[in-house]
């Protein structure tokens, strides 16, 4: 039985405690930047990116928590989360030499989990509960 649950957290809680921790660690990273372009700021790009891919494990994780989760909860409880992570995480960057928080950050990184989180609600919302327990 332990080894079940070790696996079940392998499999779908460790790479978002891992991808969370990826995600520090750059924010802590002094005068870290991104090429821009004339019209373009690739980092929000950047951002976005990252963040959908963090939402959709964040999602993942959230929907094997419990079997009694419904997809719109499961969806809610990943938004949040988003939300407050991606808040902290522009915060903690006021405490880094040469790093600054930025609103447009936090949207970006809002928008690439929001966007991704409605998709997977969406594919969610359809389907059977033991399939989505049991994937």
């Amino acid at each position: 039985m332990k080894s079940r649950k070790l696996k079940a957290f392998a499999i779908y809680h460790l790479p978002a405690i891992l991808y969370a921790t990826l995600i520090i660690s750059l924010s802590s990273i002094s005068n870290l930047h991104l090429p821009r372009f004339k019209h373009f700021e690739f980092d929000k790009v950047v951002h976005f990116i990252e963040y959908a891919i963090f939402a959709a494990l964040v999602f993942r994780s959230f929907s094997h928590l419990s079997p009694r989760f419904r997809p719109r909860t499961v969806l809610l409880l990943s938004l949040f989360f988003m939300i407050v992570f991606a808040a902290g995480d522009e915060s903690f960057q006021r405490l880094i030499p040469g790093r600054q928080p930025d609103t447009v950050d936090f949207v970006s990184d809002v928008l690439g989990a929001l966007i991704i989180l409605l998709f997977l609600w969406w594919r969610k919302k359809g389907r059977p509960a033991d399939a989505v327990a049991n994937p």
